[in-house]
């Protein structure tokens, strides 16, 4: 039977632990792409699609979010902006790109970059609270990207890679080395 790695911890270590710090170790908290998010079918996790070159495991990734409590979810398109892509050409960027290309944001892009990216909001007061709701450990984070804002409380969360494309975020992030200079998306040195 294989130890936890949980079970040689003092209950104080357990309880700054959040669970996206395992996730941090290999994605950065910024500069990713989300590709897909929303609630699975049962309604009770929240998937989040990202694609990821700069970390440690770069590709596609699910992570599931379980035991979604709350969701708070804000646009980060401007007011003026967002009252200039009304139209439905701009969701989709083949449809926008025949229309002409007309001012707006493009949500036909299909992602967002994430930037600022993901907080990991410890001693959360709102996680704090579902938590002496529930009788179980919640924990909280936002995520912000060009497009949207959104605050999670969940109790824990899973991550699953789907494949190793990083084709959509390679065009837009450039890896860097160590000297500064550009770096073919996808290599290490």
């Amino acid at each position: 039977m294989r130890r936890s790695r949980l079970s040689g911890m003092s209950l104080a270590e357990r309880k700054t632990m959040h669970p996206f710090d395992e996730i941090l170790k290999w994605l950065p908290q910024l500069d990713f792409a989300v590709l897909a998010h929303g609630w699975a079918k049962h309604g009770r996790d929240y998937l989040i699609v990202i694609e990821d070159c700069l970390g440690g495991n770069p590709g596609q990734h699910e992570l599931t979010l379980t035991h979604c409590v709350r969701l708070d979810y804000e646009t980060r398109v401007c007011d003026e902006v967002f009252q200039i892509s009304w139209g439905d050409e701009l969701t989709d960027y083949k449809k926008w790109q025949e229309a002409g290309e007309p001012d707006g944001y493009v949500w036909g892009t299909d992602w967002s970059n994430a930037y600022p990216g993901l907080e990991v909001v410890r001693d959360s007061r709102i996680a704090q609270e579902w938590t002496g709701r529930l009788k179980r450990e919640m924990h909280e984070v936002t995520l912000e990207t060009n497009q949207f804002f959104m605050r999670i409380i969940f109790h824990s969360v899973r991550s699953r890679k789907l494949n190793d494309s990083t084709a959509t975020i390679s065009k837009v992030i450039i890896r860097l080395n160590n000297e500064g200079s550009q770096q073919a998306p996808g290599t290490l040195r």
